[in-house]
């Protein structure tokens, strides 16, 4: 994953950046530099990566590289998961394996995203057979900064941290319940027996009105909970209800119960829009490939939309990059710490300057 991590960002820095390096105890020292020209000129290409709380390892070594280097604008909702480790896998007996870690990876700033920390000692289960370690988050005052190509700040230890915020669209209950119960996959498979996918295929009122009888039947016949996403929490109020002899309140439970069936199917009409869209992406994917899938559904998605618009103005892009202001005196200082070194090389590596 690490070398392929670097040829993906070798396409988009310019020849000769650092892209990743590694180092570890007992793991020689390694720098990835790009020796090639990238495939879009950096200096004309307003490039974007778009993260989110599950992009970690290889996905994070491109972003990273890419906000260090100050080449494109990082978009998302927060940070990324933050796996700095470079691990290998050791093939054992008995069809098993051993995954243990050999280093930690650093962006070319010098920081590793890495935002948990492991340590020795017992897990308060440890006695009980749990984890023989300690480990913890990186707290944000342990986080120490250090500084791109145009001088911009940046922090360690907590994944990569966002240039561009873009709140993601927020799936409505029904929304999650029907995915997650894979009603909307069953509908789509019942859907395919009596039709054929024609040109220009879309979810009419017909289609929609058909499938809330679907998720009704589904509701009758016991298959599916409207109420799931409450429902542990209902079963632990009846069952505390029903052991204090509160009779009345049960009754009043029952009652909650069916108003949250209500409340949930009324999303029907308030998410009528993203609904069928589901439910289109489900049918479509059992005729189409995950490609033109994929492809159809980032025509519908905020945060691409939202980017897209940031990319086309420019002023957004150049404001957050730094391109107009003075790039830092010493791009990669990192405060209260040493100097880089790199035991692969002789030659001290580089200080970048803008290329603005």
């Amino acid at each position: 994953l690490l070398t392929s991590a670097v040829d993906v960002a070798t396409l988009f820095v310019p020849n000769g950046s650092d892209i990743v390096s590694a180092r570890g105890r007992g793991f020689p020292e390694t720098l990835y530099r790009s020796k090639t020209e990238p495939a879009l000129n950096p200096d004309n290409t307003r490039l974007a990566v778009l993260v989110n709380e599950q992009t970690a390892s290889a996905a994070e070594i491109v972003s990273g590289a890419v906000q260090d280097l100050d080449v494109g604008v990082v978009v998302g909702k927060g940070r990324t998961y933050g796996k700095g480790l470079v691990q290998n896998v050791q093939d054992l007996p008995y069809q098993t394996a051993l995954k243990y870690t050999v280093a930690k990876y650093y962006t070319p700033s010098g920081r590793c995203i890495q935002s948990t920390v492991y340590e020795e000692g017992s897990s308060s289960d440890g006695e009980k057979g749990g984890a023989k370690y300690k480990s913890k988050k990186v707290a944000d005052k342990d986080r120490s900064v250090f500084y791109t190509a145009h001088g911009r700040p940046v922090k360690d230890g907590g994944g990569v941290e966002v240039d561009y915020k873009v709140e993601p669209q927020k799936a409505s209950p029904l929304e999650i319940i029907l995915l997650n119960s894979g009603t909307y996959s069953d509908y789509a498979a019942e859907w395919s027996k009596g039709h054929e996918l024609t040109d220009g295929f879309g979810v009419d009122d017909a289609t929609y009105k058909d499938f809330q009888r679907f998720v009704e039947k589904r509701q009758k016949d016991g298959d599916l909970k409207l109420e799931v996403m409450y429902d542990s929490q209902l079963r632990e109020l009846q069952k505390k209800l029903k052991a204090t002899r509160f009779d009345s309140s049960r009754r009043e439970l029952d009652k909650l119960r069916s108003d949250i069936i209500k409340d949930v199917k009324k999303d029907f009409t308030t998410y009528k829009g993203q609904i069928k869209e589901d439910l289109e992406q489900n049918i479509l994917a059992r005729y189409l490939p995950d490609s033109m899938l994929i492809e159809r559904g980032l025509k519908f998605d905020v945060q691409v939309s939202e980017t897209a618009k940031m990319l086309k103005d420019g002023r957004e892009f150049d404001k957050v990059l730094a391109r107009d202001g003075p790039a830092a005196s010493n791009n990669y200082a990192l405060e209260n710490s040493g100097q880089r070194n790199y035991e692969t090389t002789s030659k001290s590596v580089p200080t970048l300057q803008s290329r603005w």
